[in-house]
């Protein structure tokens, strides 16, 4: 699982923890505060193969810098803490920062909460399933 998608699902307070890991040994600048704002949802068409624009979706984006790589940070919704810390991951992790081998083991046990988290609720929907088989004759 991508590191992005752990910061978009994964549990806020194991986020901050690791954030707060990596700032504690590494300075970093926060280049743009977490700040609201719109993306255009871009699609691929099914059928005609071919882009248009499904709408536009409300994001919480942030920038920093650590040791002079950049990290970005944009979640759905309004959620400046998740937007600072995808930043501040994204800086270490997308630039294979030497932190990253340390982070890489503390991002694996929250993508293992996550995918527990996953096939629970698997489980509960797989319960409401209906069978629509129909008898010939």
């Amino acid at each position: 699982m991508d590191y992005s998608l752990i910061v978009a699902t994964g549990d806020l307070e194991k986020l901050k923890a690791i954030a707060e890991f990596i700032v504690e040994s590494h300075p970093f600048k926060i280049t743009t505060e977490p700040s609201p704002g719109m993306v255009m949802i871009r699609v691929i068409d099914p059928l005609e193969k071919t882009p248009f624009y499904l709408g536009e979706a409300f994001v919480t984006q942030c920038e920093v810098e650590i040791d002079g790589n950049l990290g970005y940070g944009c979640v759905m919704g309004y959620e400046e803490e998740r937007a600072l810390y995808g930043a501040i991951l994204d800086a270490i992790m997308g630039n294979d920062h030497e932190l990253a081998s340390k982070v890489r083991p503390m991002l694996a046990l929250v993508e293992k909460e996550i995918l527990q988290r996953y096939e629970k609720e698997t489980k509960k929907v797989a319960r409401t399933r209906v069978n629509f088989d129909v008898k010939k004759g």
